[in-house]
Protein backbone atom coordinates (compact mmCIF):
# COMPACT_ATOMS: atom_id res chain seq x y z
CA UNK A 1 0.00 0.00 0.00
CA UNK A 2 0.95 3.66 -0.16
CA UNK A 3 2.79 5.78 2.36
CA UNK A 4 1.35 8.70 4.29
CA UNK A 5 3.29 11.80 5.35
CA UNK A 6 1.79 13.54 8.39
CA UNK A 7 2.65 17.15 9.07
CA UNK A 8 3.42 17.99 12.70
CA UNK A 9 -0.12 19.03 13.60
CA UNK A 10 -1.58 15.92 11.95
CA UNK A 11 0.90 13.77 13.86
CA UNK A 12 -0.03 15.41 17.15
CA UNK A 13 -3.72 15.03 16.37
CA UNK A 14 -3.30 11.34 15.61
CA UNK A 15 -1.36 10.87 18.85
CA UNK A 16 -4.09 12.49 20.92
CA UNK A 17 -6.84 10.39 19.34
CA UNK A 18 -4.72 7.26 19.80
CA UNK A 19 -4.91 7.72 23.57
CA UNK A 20 -8.35 6.13 23.23
CA UNK A 21 -7.87 2.34 23.27
CA UNK A 22 -10.40 1.53 20.52
CA UNK A 23 -9.01 4.18 18.19
CA UNK A 24 -5.46 2.98 18.88
CA UNK A 25 -6.47 -0.60 18.08
CA UNK A 26 -7.87 0.53 14.74
CA UNK A 27 -4.62 2.35 13.94
CA UNK A 28 -2.61 -0.76 14.88
CA UNK A 29 -4.78 -2.95 12.66
CA UNK A 30 -4.14 -0.58 9.75
CA UNK A 31 -0.41 -0.63 10.44
CA UNK A 32 -0.25 -4.40 10.73
CA UNK A 33 -2.32 -4.98 7.58
CA UNK A 34 -0.23 -2.53 5.58
CA UNK A 35 -3.16 -0.25 4.78
CA UNK A 36 -1.30 2.49 6.68
CA UNK A 37 2.40 3.19 6.38
CA UNK A 38 3.50 6.43 8.00
CA UNK A 39 6.52 8.43 6.88
CA UNK A 40 8.08 11.21 8.95
CA UNK A 41 11.29 13.25 8.85
CA UNK A 42 13.87 14.43 11.33
CA UNK A 43 12.06 17.76 11.33
CA UNK A 44 9.25 16.05 13.25
CA UNK A 45 11.75 15.22 15.99
CA UNK A 46 13.14 18.76 16.01
CA UNK A 47 9.63 20.20 16.29
CA UNK A 48 8.81 17.67 19.00
CA UNK A 49 11.87 18.82 20.99
CA UNK A 50 10.39 22.33 21.08
CA UNK A 51 7.63 21.16 23.44
CA UNK A 52 7.40 23.17 26.65
CA UNK A 53 7.40 20.04 28.79
CA UNK A 54 9.87 17.20 28.38
CA UNK A 55 7.08 14.73 29.24
CA UNK A 56 5.05 15.89 26.24
CA UNK A 57 8.07 15.68 23.96
CA UNK A 58 8.91 12.14 25.06
CA UNK A 59 5.29 11.01 24.74
CA UNK A 60 5.10 12.22 21.14
CA UNK A 61 8.52 10.77 20.26
CA UNK A 62 7.49 7.38 21.66
CA UNK A 63 4.21 7.59 19.73
CA UNK A 64 6.17 8.26 16.51
CA UNK A 65 8.22 5.11 17.04
CA UNK A 66 5.11 3.10 17.89
CA UNK A 67 3.89 3.77 14.34
CA UNK A 68 7.03 2.05 12.99
CA UNK A 69 7.39 4.81 10.40
CA UNK A 70 9.56 5.10 7.36
CA UNK A 71 11.71 8.22 7.22
CA UNK A 72 11.98 10.85 4.50
CA UNK A 73 15.53 11.94 3.72
CA UNK A 74 16.33 15.60 4.25
CA UNK A 75 15.66 18.08 1.47
CA UNK A 76 19.33 18.61 0.61
CA UNK A 77 20.00 14.87 0.49
CA UNK A 78 16.97 14.43 -1.77
CA UNK A 79 18.25 17.21 -4.01
CA UNK A 80 21.62 15.45 -4.31
CA UNK A 81 19.82 12.27 -5.33
CA UNK A 82 17.66 14.07 -7.87
CA UNK A 83 20.60 15.87 -9.47
CA UNK A 84 22.57 12.62 -9.57
CA UNK A 85 19.71 10.89 -11.37
CA UNK A 86 19.44 13.67 -13.93
CA UNK A 87 23.20 13.91 -14.43
CA UNK A 88 23.78 10.17 -14.84
CA UNK A 89 20.97 10.08 -17.40
CA UNK A 90 22.71 12.89 -19.30
CA UNK A 91 26.09 11.17 -19.07
CA UNK A 92 24.67 7.72 -19.96
CA UNK A 93 25.94 6.26 -16.70
CA UNK A 94 23.99 3.24 -15.49
CA UNK A 95 23.05 3.49 -11.85
CA UNK A 96 20.34 2.55 -9.39
CA UNK A 97 18.37 5.51 -8.13
CA UNK A 98 18.72 5.98 -4.37
CA UNK A 99 15.54 5.70 -2.27
CA UNK A 100 14.13 8.95 -0.93
CA UNK A 101 12.47 7.16 1.97
CA UNK A 102 14.41 4.86 4.28
CA UNK A 103 15.07 3.97 7.90
CA UNK A 104 15.64 6.45 10.70
CA UNK A 105 19.26 5.34 11.07
CA UNK A 106 19.92 5.81 7.32
CA UNK A 107 18.44 9.30 7.36
CA UNK A 108 20.35 10.34 10.49
CA UNK A 109 23.58 8.91 9.07
CA UNK A 110 23.08 10.91 5.87
CA UNK A 111 22.42 14.01 7.97
CA UNK A 112 25.80 13.40 9.61
CA UNK A 113 27.44 12.80 6.21
CA UNK A 114 28.52 9.28 7.04
CA UNK A 115 27.55 5.70 6.29
CA UNK A 116 24.62 4.07 8.02
CA UNK A 117 25.58 2.25 11.21
CA UNK A 118 23.90 0.70 14.29
CA UNK A 119 24.84 3.76 16.37
CA UNK A 120 22.18 5.76 14.50
CA UNK A 121 19.43 3.26 15.29
CA UNK A 122 18.45 4.95 18.53
CA UNK A 123 14.89 5.49 19.84
CA UNK A 124 13.42 8.85 18.88
CA UNK A 125 12.73 9.68 22.53
CA UNK A 126 16.46 9.59 23.26
CA UNK A 127 17.20 12.09 20.48
CA UNK A 128 14.33 14.34 21.52
CA UNK A 129 15.38 14.24 25.17
CA UNK A 130 18.94 15.17 24.28
CA UNK A 131 17.82 18.02 22.04
CA UNK A 132 15.31 19.24 24.62
CA UNK A 133 18.00 19.24 27.30
CA UNK A 134 20.74 20.75 25.15
CA UNK A 135 19.12 23.47 23.06
CA UNK A 136 22.50 24.46 21.60
CA UNK A 137 22.58 21.13 19.71
CA UNK A 138 19.08 21.79 18.47
CA UNK A 139 20.11 25.19 17.16
CA UNK A 140 22.98 23.61 15.22
CA UNK A 141 20.60 21.16 13.55
CA UNK A 142 18.19 23.94 12.70
CA UNK A 143 20.87 26.10 11.10
CA UNK A 144 20.62 24.42 7.69
CA UNK A 145 16.84 24.73 7.69
CA UNK A 146 17.06 28.38 8.66
CA UNK A 147 19.52 29.00 5.83
CA UNK A 148 17.04 27.55 3.33
CA UNK A 149 14.18 29.68 4.60
CA UNK A 150 16.33 32.83 4.57
CA UNK A 151 17.34 32.08 0.98
CA UNK A 152 13.69 31.86 0.01
CA UNK A 153 12.94 35.21 1.67
CA UNK A 154 15.92 36.72 -0.16
CA UNK A 155 14.70 35.42 -3.52
CA UNK A 156 11.25 36.82 -2.84
CA UNK A 157 12.70 40.25 -2.07
CA UNK A 158 14.75 40.24 -5.29
CA UNK A 159 11.60 39.38 -7.19
CA UNK A 160 9.70 42.26 -5.59
CA UNK A 161 12.49 44.65 -6.56
CA UNK A 162 12.57 43.43 -10.14
CA UNK A 163 16.12 42.16 -9.72
CA UNK A 164 15.37 38.49 -10.31
CA UNK A 165 16.52 38.57 -13.94
CA UNK A 166 17.21 35.62 -16.22
CA UNK A 167 20.95 36.19 -15.69
CA UNK A 168 20.55 36.09 -11.92
CA UNK A 169 18.50 32.89 -12.13
CA UNK A 170 21.02 31.28 -14.49
CA UNK A 171 23.90 32.14 -12.16
CA UNK A 172 22.00 30.78 -9.14
CA UNK A 173 21.30 27.54 -11.01
CA UNK A 174 24.96 27.23 -11.98
CA UNK A 175 26.17 27.70 -8.41
CA UNK A 176 23.63 25.22 -7.07
CA UNK A 177 24.53 22.55 -9.60
CA UNK A 178 28.27 23.06 -9.15
CA UNK A 179 27.77 22.03 -5.52
CA UNK A 180 25.44 19.11 -6.20
CA UNK A 181 26.55 17.41 -9.44
CA UNK A 182 28.42 14.16 -8.69
CA UNK A 183 32.19 14.21 -9.13
CA UNK A 184 32.40 10.41 -9.43
CA UNK A 185 30.31 7.65 -10.93
CA UNK A 186 28.65 5.08 -8.64
CA UNK A 187 31.61 2.82 -9.47
CA UNK A 188 34.03 5.46 -8.17
CA UNK A 189 35.38 6.68 -11.52
CA UNK A 190 36.19 10.37 -11.51
CA UNK A 191 34.00 12.54 -13.74
CA UNK A 192 35.85 15.19 -15.73
CA UNK A 193 35.15 18.90 -15.35
CA UNK A 194 34.20 19.22 -19.00
CA UNK A 195 31.40 16.68 -18.65
CA UNK A 196 30.10 18.31 -15.51
CA UNK A 197 30.27 21.78 -17.08
CA UNK A 198 28.44 20.56 -20.17
CA UNK A 199 25.66 19.19 -18.00
CA UNK A 200 25.40 22.35 -15.89
CA UNK A 201 25.08 24.42 -19.05
CA UNK A 202 22.06 22.49 -20.35
CA UNK A 203 20.43 21.21 -17.13
CA UNK A 204 16.80 22.22 -16.68
CA UNK A 205 15.22 22.65 -13.26
CA UNK A 206 11.97 21.22 -14.67
CA UNK A 207 13.71 17.82 -14.72
CA UNK A 208 14.65 18.00 -11.02
CA UNK A 209 11.51 17.49 -8.92
CA UNK A 210 12.40 19.54 -5.86
CA UNK A 211 13.62 22.49 -7.93
CA UNK A 212 10.69 22.29 -10.33
CA UNK A 213 8.14 22.37 -7.52
CA UNK A 214 9.88 25.17 -5.62
CA UNK A 215 10.18 27.20 -8.83
CA UNK A 216 6.48 26.77 -9.55
CA UNK A 217 5.58 27.84 -6.04
CA UNK A 218 7.87 30.88 -6.23
CA UNK A 219 5.52 32.38 -8.82
CA UNK A 220 3.10 32.91 -5.95
CA UNK A 221 3.59 35.23 -3.01
CA UNK A 222 4.62 33.06 -0.07
CA UNK A 223 3.91 35.73 2.52
CA UNK A 224 0.40 36.35 1.17
CA UNK A 225 -0.44 32.67 1.38
CA UNK A 226 1.15 31.40 4.54
CA UNK A 227 3.47 33.68 6.41
CA UNK A 228 7.23 34.11 6.31
CA UNK A 229 8.32 33.11 9.80
CA UNK A 230 11.17 30.63 10.00
CA UNK A 231 9.21 27.68 11.38
CA UNK A 232 6.42 28.11 8.85
CA UNK A 233 8.82 28.09 5.91
CA UNK A 234 10.85 25.19 7.25
CA UNK A 235 7.71 23.11 7.71
CA UNK A 236 6.78 23.87 4.09
CA UNK A 237 10.19 22.73 2.83
CA UNK A 238 9.61 19.27 4.27
CA UNK A 239 6.12 18.90 2.86
CA UNK A 240 7.31 20.16 -0.54
CA UNK A 241 10.17 17.65 -0.51
CA UNK A 242 7.68 14.88 0.25
CA UNK A 243 5.32 15.65 -2.65
CA UNK A 244 7.07 13.49 -5.30
CA UNK A 245 7.84 10.57 -2.98
CA UNK A 246 4.79 9.77 -0.85
CA UNK A 247 1.23 8.80 -1.73
CA UNK A 248 -0.55 11.28 0.49
CA UNK A 249 0.19 14.21 2.75
CA UNK A 250 -2.07 14.91 5.71
CA UNK A 251 -2.24 18.60 6.53
CA UNK A 252 -4.72 21.40 7.23
CA UNK A 253 -2.12 24.04 6.33
CA UNK A 254 -3.93 26.71 4.28
CA UNK A 255 -0.82 27.74 2.38
CA UNK A 256 -0.01 24.19 1.42
CA UNK A 257 -3.53 23.58 0.15
CA UNK A 258 -3.29 26.84 -1.84
CA UNK A 259 -0.04 25.93 -3.62
CA UNK A 260 -0.83 22.26 -4.11
CA UNK A 261 -2.52 22.73 -7.54
CA UNK A 262 0.48 24.75 -8.74
CA UNK A 263 2.80 21.96 -7.60
CA UNK A 264 0.75 19.33 -9.43
CA UNK A 265 1.24 21.23 -12.69
CA UNK A 266 4.97 20.42 -12.61
CA UNK A 267 4.19 16.76 -13.28
CA UNK A 268 6.34 15.66 -10.34
CA UNK A 269 3.69 15.38 -7.63
CA UNK A 270 2.75 11.86 -6.57
CA UNK A 271 0.97 12.73 -3.32
CA UNK A 272 -2.70 13.41 -2.76
CA UNK A 273 -3.55 16.04 -0.15
CA UNK A 274 -5.78 14.94 2.75
CA UNK A 275 -7.25 17.03 5.57
CA UNK A 276 -6.63 15.97 9.16
CA UNK A 277 -10.26 15.16 10.02
CA UNK A 278 -10.71 13.06 6.90
CA UNK A 279 -7.62 11.08 7.80
CA UNK A 280 -8.68 10.52 11.42
CA UNK A 281 -12.14 9.34 10.40
CA UNK A 282 -10.54 6.25 8.84
CA UNK A 283 -9.85 4.88 12.32
CA UNK A 284 -13.05 5.80 14.16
Amino acid sequence: MGITYLDQNALIGLGRKARTPEFRRNVDVALESGTLTVVVSTWHLIETAHARRIESAVELAEFIDSLHPSWLFERHDILLMEVADDFYKFAHVEHQSAPRVGTRSAVLAALNRTADAPKFDIPSARFVTQWWTHRDQLQTLEAAYKKNSEALVGIRELKKQGKLTDDVLAKAKQILLEHTVPTRTPAGIEIGRATRAEYIAIAKEEAIPTLAIESAISTHEWEAQGGADRNTLIDKFHMIAALPYVDEIVSDDKFFHAIFPVSVETGHVRAALVKNDDFLKRFE
